[in-house]
């Protein structure tokens, strides 16, 4: 069943970031979901929805009709999300989504460090994102928001997404205080997708994707029993680092299994889909959109999937529809390539067909399925 409904309502952005998916698209319309078309869609969710998440790879606050739109889907009862850049919450604009019923409102920041009186210049709209140049406005936005919800005694929650990359790992340890100085919530803390050569030097995990655990291997490897350690010691954090590298048996931590999950996708095994702004239905945020990506310094292309228009199908029709039903099966199995653990022959580059037989979309390289990029 459709559980969580993703909704693009814009491809459009106040920012440019330097590492953004959106600077590796072709063939991309930059447009924003029309209010008669999103009428449409809520119209026509199925009962089985629980959240309605506004987010995507545009600034949803960037849309004009982003309140009434937030209000539209909390009326039917779901809980809504959004995730944004944070430059843009005015105080207007914060107790718009307050009022309007948002429920948790996800900020993306990928600094904990910066001091909260810098200013970026004006409201940042076509500014050049360097660095961390917004930094100290999307900290002062955090605390009016804290501010405005304490005195409204408004439930909405706060979310934070981090990025975690070479240049800022060092500030996980920043973390339980940023939450408690804060307020936050919940933490989604993901991996980098690279978008071109200059950015995989910033990656995190470029050994864990050959890490195969799947079915067939897992039964023959050994397990090892470890007690909890304190990892303030540095000779407990080394010889913990040093057993990890080796990746060749189960890992127990006071009788728990460490696990990662590998070919899983989350979007279609949990019930998701994407709406994007020009209407068409996308199953997952990798097959989202058209673009550019690397892995072991291959440049990969990747396509953008579909299987209808909320313009010319009902929302129920498209994820009732044969096809989309079929596309949903395969990752019962995960009944693709094993991409990530092999030499990356032609087909990974263009990513249009696998060694399965499967034509687009094929989903055996996906960051997403392995466990290293997460959405909240």
């Amino acid at each position: 069943m459709l559980k969580k409904l993703y909704i693009e309502p814009t491809t459009k952005c106040n920012l440019n970031c330097k590492m953004c998916f959106r600077n590796t698209w072709f063939d991309e319309p930059i447009c924003d979901l029309s209010l008669e078309d999103y009428r449409r869609v809520i119209s026509d969710m199925p009962r089985s929805v629980e959240t309605v998440f506004f987010g995507g790879m545009g600034e949803p606050l960037f849309h004009k009709d982003i309140l009434e739109m937030i209000k539209l889907a909390a009326d039917t009862g779901v809980d809504v999300e959004l995730l944004t850049n944070g430059t843009l919450l005015s105080e207007e604009m914060i107790n718009g989504i307050i009022d309007a019923g948002l429920t948790r409102l996800w900020i993306s920041i990928d600094d904990l460090e910066t001091d909260s009186s810098i200013n970026a210049e004006s409201d940042g709209r076509d500014a050049e994102h360097s660095g961390h140049k917004h930094s100290g406005l999307v900290l002062s936005n955090i605390r009016l928001f804290n501010k405005l919800r304490q005195k409204k005694l408004a439930s909405i929650s706060l979310g934070i997404t981090f990025v975690a990359m070479r240049s800022n790992i060092h500030q996980l340890g920043k973390l339980p205080f940023f939450i408690a100085q804060h307020l936050v919530d919940e933490v989604n803390v993901s991996n980098i997708s690279p978008t071109d050569e200059a950015s995989q030097s910033e990656m995190l995990y470029t050994g864990l994707v050959n890490m195969y655990t799947g079915p067939g291997k897992d039964s023959i490897l050994p397990t090892v029993h470890l007690p909890f350690f304190d990892m303030n010691i540095p000779e407990s954090a080394e010889g913990i680092r040093a057993l990890m590298q080796k990746q060749n048996f189960h890992l127990y931590f006071n009788g728990q299994p460490v696990l990662r999950k590998t070919a899983y996708c989350k979007f279609v095994r949990e019930g998701m889909c994407f709406v994007r702004s020009d209407g068409k239905v996308s199953p997952c945020m990798a097959l989202l959109h058209n673009g550019y990506t690397y892995m072991s310094n291959v440049r990969r292309k990747i396509y953008h999937s579909s299987f209808g228009s909320i313009k010319e199908k009902s929302l129920s029709e498209i994820w009732n529809s044969d096809e989309y039903r079929a596309f949903r099966r395969k990752f019962d199995n995960f009944d693709f390539s094993p991409c990530m653990y092999c030499g990356h022959c032609e087909r990974f580059s263009d990513n249009t067909s696998d060694c399965f037989g499967n034509t687009h979309p094929t989903c055996g390289g996906c960051l997403w399925a392995e466990g290293v990029l997460s959405c909240p």
